[in-house]
């Protein structure tokens, strides 16, 4: 159907001596005089507005004033005639901010956005079949992304020559990525019934500190490895809270102290500032408690929660982080579980 009312452009000179058409702001007009009513008029005048591209779903019509100045029209007419527009889904009315050209429905599946959807769906495909992977390989991952469906009974080993650290890493990966995540010292993967575990993990990860040792195991179980590295602002928290004052560190294990100091000197903390930090086992709470009191600052492992269960921690002096785990790292580890096949030895992915 051809519009009633003229559509306003305006011819602006481009490069190359050719000119381009540039679209002025929406003006809606209505007539009284006309046959077809104030609101026919207005529905027609948007939705060639949308057709010629001078609209779109979500921007803002002209506001009730200026159609009814443009029209000779009472404020109260505009009204009327916008609401009926919002009772019919073409436009909706916000307080305060105006009149708006209805969003599409979610609900809709309209032909433009199945031609975008499919050109996505292609463009990945394409980048899958690079990777080697076949279509009805892509549908499976797919499927197994979305459904989270080959998490259930997959398990992670830790790897640590620590207590503090396998066991905090462990609690971590378990409740981010709700599976199974075993806590192994590298100290016992020679023990029988650890090697059992070992063997039956879905997938070991190991720090770089460790990553030779847990390159052999990994070999000797044939099992994939993914590194775990710290989130990025964790070290500088803990390493400007002892170049400003006394750092206590309240742990589960403290026997890693000596080589977790070693490496904030070579990260670049003083040696009098490393001598600032003072770490502290959790399970002896006088001992939190008399250093603490003298604390300018205060990190808490979380493996220390039912341990410190009712002692008054300063809340202004505590340096809190929601995790440990480097998002990548989790990252890895989670599209391995998702996206690999069964609980076999370096399961493959689908081709």
């Amino acid at each position: 159907m051809r519009p009633r009312h003229k559509l306003a452009w305006n011819s602006v000179p481009a490069r190359g001596g050719r000119t381009m058409m540039v679209s002025r702001p929406m003006k809606i007009r209505l007539d009284r005089g006309r046959k077809d009513s104030l609101l026919e008029q207005a529905r027609d005048q948007i939705i060639s507005g949308l057709h010629a591209g001078l609209l779109r779903h979500g921007e803002k019509l002209p506001s009730l004033r200026r159609v009814a100045a443009q029209s000779a029209l009472n404020v109260k007419t505009v009204m009327r005639i916008y609401r009926g527009l919002q009772r019919e889904g073409l436009v909706v009315l916000r307080k305060g901010s105006g009149a708006f050209v209805t969003v599409r429905d979610p609900d809709d599946f309209e032909p433009t956005q199945a031609a975008s959807l499919a050109r996505l769906l292609r463009r990945h495909m394409d980048e899958a079949s690079g990777m080697n992977v076949s279509p009805g390989a892509y549908v499976t991952l797919v499927h197994r992304l979305v459904t989270r469906s080959s998490l259930r009974g997959r398990s992670v080993a830790i790897l640590e020559c620590n207590a503090e650290q396998v066991r905090l890493y462990a609690r971590e990966i378990a409740m981010r990525l709700g599976v199974e995540a075993h806590a192994i010292l590298l100290a016992d993967t020679a023990d029988r019934t650890t090697a059992a575990l070992v063997r039956s993990a879905s997938i070991l990860t190991v720090t770089d500190f460790h990553h030779r040792e847990g390159l052999q195991i990994a070999r000797r179980f044939r099992k994939p490895l993914v590194r775990l590295r710290l989130r990025r602002d964790f070290l500088p928290a803990l390493m400007g809270a002892a170049r400003r004052g006394r750092l206590v560190m309240v742990v589960y294990d403290p026997s890693f102290v000596p080589a977790f100091k070693r490496a904030l000197g070579l990260l670049g903390l003083q040696r009098d500032h490393v001598e600032r930090i003072c770490v502290v086992a959790g399970s002896d709470r006088a001992a939190v408690q008399r250093e603490v009191a003298q604390a300018d600052s205060v990190y808490v492992s979380p493996l220390c929660d039912r341990d410190l269960r009712g002692l008054d921690l300063p809340a202004d002096r505590l340096l809190s982080f929601a995790h440990h785990l480097a998002d990548e790292s989790l990252e890895e580890l989670e599209a391995w579980l998702l996206l690999s096949g069964g609980d076999g030895a370096r399961a493959p992915l689908p081709r």
